[in-house]
């Protein structure tokens, strides 16, 4: 991996150590003030444009071990994209045009090493929701139109709306697509011709026309989603130390060149079939000629021979395409950032970087693309080093677009079918709701309602539901805070101890005043209510208006001396001031001055005797006898 960016903390640490060097020599305060500010500029560069910052320690090793894995990468996303494009309603050529241009552009502008943009089956799966029905130029117009949303996005610093999207949503919205596109690829292998959207309608068609399949299409991608799966048994042989060293290296490129394997057979066999007998009984992949695309940036109108559609009929045909999109082709970006050694995302970059790829991809009439996690693992396993390996891809995928797209019509479909159905099989993943059941029921609900409504209505559904419901449980703990009530006592003087568990605002003060009256009524409100502040991390005018009408409230007659104290115990002074002053409430910071005032109400009040078995610390759900 290249060198990470020090922090402003480690900066500031590295500059103060230096200064204190024995022998410094002090600069001229005019070049002291430019010193700090040339070196912010240099780390905004580095953080906006990461190619400046692991470039210029290129070396020779990291370029071999990129050259190896970018060749590898590129023999493996040209029949992913391939097959992708079919996934999205699109002839493959196009699939192979977003290969291409998004390595380039993230080589310059990614800051995470090991994300290998491209067509993905998530994005192209959701694309197609959108785009099914429609003239091919929706897609092109998608892809610009969501690259524009997520530079906005990054721009406007939006990066924390992402946060609100919790791993069992993200394992959940990846496991229901993996399902999606499996479901979508069957009646590819079965040689059935039909493009709906949505899983229930899916299925209904597949099963009226079930008749319509064809034998031979069945048979081929029967016959190569065997040899995926033998090949990919191989990376167990390329696994094991006790094999010999040369063994385990061919074991590990035959297996990560396996798309690329079963393509070539399955085309060299087409096309020795259509030699011989003039066409093959299974269909094959319909591509364009054999061009390089032209840079043109798409038209917001589209016109056919059929009609032409206007700029806002084209936003009324895409509908939430155009924010779903955005959300989907970066959060597998956040995901795959988090799997690295940092594990940390810059989400904001992130959303720029891949925002200029579907940009400049639309360009070269490109379908949405983002990052993999079936090009990830291939890159950790090649030994990538720097997203330099992104140039040798594009590299790859620019010669086969310019002279091999002819001999790309003598791919078969179910060829394609079968490398989208094994490649997206790891994506399902069944171990993590067996362990929210054991440890996490609230979790594992979460998991359930994602999965089956992204199944059940789409995954565009299942994400926007699965986002609502995790704000409102984030909503319910900001209004329910933990809030422990105890009688504890001290030196024998019983006093009623509560302790929020972090910041109150608006939405709880209400629930602690409950908490706090129930524990008083059933103290009979002769015990001192001591409120720790320690852990309150912050507090809003509201709530604490609401901490002088608690006082309030523990006046049961007009006058103070019958009402009950209420200690604010080690409150941060800019929360004092907050809070209005009322005669039965107090501020004090030390254990020392809470005694004093314990004790002063004791002589009051009167020394309250609990019962013994309850007599240390009692949970106020219990009964409080007083004597």
């Amino acid at each position: 991996m290249y060198p990470q960016l020090e922090t402003e903390a480690e900066a500031l640490e590295k500059a103060t150590a230096r200064a204190l060097l024995p022998g410094a020599i002090s600069k001229p305060a005019s070049e002291a003030g430019k010193a700090p500010t040339a070196s912010k500029w240099k780390r905004r560069l580095h953080r906006h444009i990461p190619v400046f910052q692991w470039l210029p320690l290129y070396t020779t090793e990291w370029g071999i071990d990129d050259f190896i894995a970018g060749v590898t990468l590129g023999l493996t996303i040209i029949p992913e994209s391939m097959a992708c494009a079919l996934l999205a309603g699109l002839p493959a050529r196009y699939g192979l045009c977003s290969a291409f241009i998004g390595p380039l552009v993230y080589m310059v502008f990614g800051s995470i090493d090991k994300v290998i943009i491209g067509p993905t089956s998530l994005v192209a799966l959701v694309s197609v929701q959108f785009t099914v029905g429609r003239p091919i130029e929706f897609a092109f117009l998608l892809t610009f139109l969501s690259g524009i949303v997520q530079i906005i996005m990054g721009t406007l610093r939006m990066g924390f709306i992402f946060e609100f999207i919790s791993m069992p949503v993200i394992k959940a919205f990846s496991s229901a697509t993996a399902i999606l596109v499996i479901e979508s690829q069957l009646k590819v292998l079965l040689g059935i011709k039909y493009l709906v959207a949505g899983l229930l309608n899916s299925i209904g068609m597949l099963s009226s026309r079930i008749d319509d399949s064809n034998m031979a299409d069945l048979t081929v991608g029967v016959c190569a989603i065997i040899f995926l799966l033998l090949l990919e048994l191989l990376d167990r042989v390329a696994n094991n130390e006790n094999r010999n060293k040369i063994l385990r290296i061919c074991c590990r490129y035959l297996s990560t060149s396996r798309n690329t394997l079963i393509v070539l057979i399955a085309a060299i066999v087409s096309y020795i079939w259509i030699q011989k007998a003039g066409h093959v009984p299974y269909a094959l992949s319909q591509n364009a000629l054999a061009t390089l695309p032209n840079f043109t940036v798409p038209s917001l109108a589209i016109v056919t021979p059929e009609r032409s559609y206007s700029f806002w009929e084209v936003l009324k045909e895409l509908n939430i395409g155009i924010v779903v999109i955005p959300i989907v082709g970066i959060l597998t970006n956040i995901s795959i950032g988090k799997l690295t050694p940092k594990g940390l995302v810059d989400t904001n970059q992130e959303l720029l970087t891949v925002g200029l790829c579907n940009m400049f991809g639309s360009c070269v009439q490109a379908m949405p693309s983002s990052g993999a996690f079936t090009r990830y693992a291939i890159s950790t396993a090649c030994g990538l080093r720097t997203p330099m390996a992104n140039l040798y891809l594009g590299i790859i995928v620019l010669l086969a677009l310019s002279y091999l797209s002819p001999y790309f019509n003598y791919i078969p479909e179910a060829t394609l079918a079968a490398i989208l159905i094994c490649s997206i099989f790891t994506l399902l993943d069944f171990k993590l709701p067996l362990r929210l059941w054991r440890d996490s029921k609230r979790d594992f609900a979460t998991w359930l309602l994602c999965f089956l409504v992204s199944v059940l209505f789409g995954v565009e559904v299942g994400l926007f539901v699965s986002i609502v419901v995790t704000a409102l449980h984030l909503l319910f703990l900001w209004a329910r805070p933990e809030i422990r009530v105890k009688i504890e006592q001290l030196e024998e003087m019983q006093y009623i101890r509560v302790t929020p568990g972090n910041g109150i605002y608006f939405p709880a003060i209400n629930y602690l005043r409950e908490r706090v009256l129930k524990a008083c009524t059933q103290a009979d409100f002769k015990i001192t209510v001591v409120i720790d502040g320690q852990r309150i991390s912050g507090m809003d005018y509201t709530a604490a208006q609401g901490i002088s009408k608690l006082s309030s409230d523990l006046c049961r007659q007009a006058d103070a001396s019958s009402s009950t104290l209420l200690i604010l115990f080690r409150f941060p002074e800019h929360l004092q001031r907050l809070i209005d002053h009322t005669d039965n409430l107090v501020f004090c910071e030390s254990e020392h001055k809470v005694k004093e005032f314990l004790t002063q109400e004791s002589l009051r009040n009167g020394y309250i005797n609990l019962k013994e078995h309850i007599r240390a610390s009692i949970d106020l759900g219990y009964t409080v006898d007083i004597d």
